[in-house]
């Protein structure tokens, strides 16, 4: 399969280096628990979640996070 660009994610850039490192071991963590998940996308990507749905969702658990401690 050829390797096709993929544009960052609105939003990625105004977060801090360390959220974005956050940002990418999510979406690694999620890929890796399930194998089949990058199949499955390939297979039908309008199952998946927009990168900004990513971002909103994260942004939430870390205010969530924050407010717990």
């Amino acid at each position: 399969m050829p390797e096709t660009s993929i544009p960052t994610p609105p939003g990625f850039d105004a977060l801090s280096k360390a959220e974005q490192v956050r940002y990418l071991q999510k979406l690694w963590d999620q890929i890796s628990e399930d194998p089949d998940r990058l199949k499955r996308f390939r297979e039908d990507p309008s199952r998946s979640h927009s990168a900004f749905d990513v971002l909103d969702r994260l942004a939430d658990t870390s205010s969530a996070d924050s407010k717990s401690k």
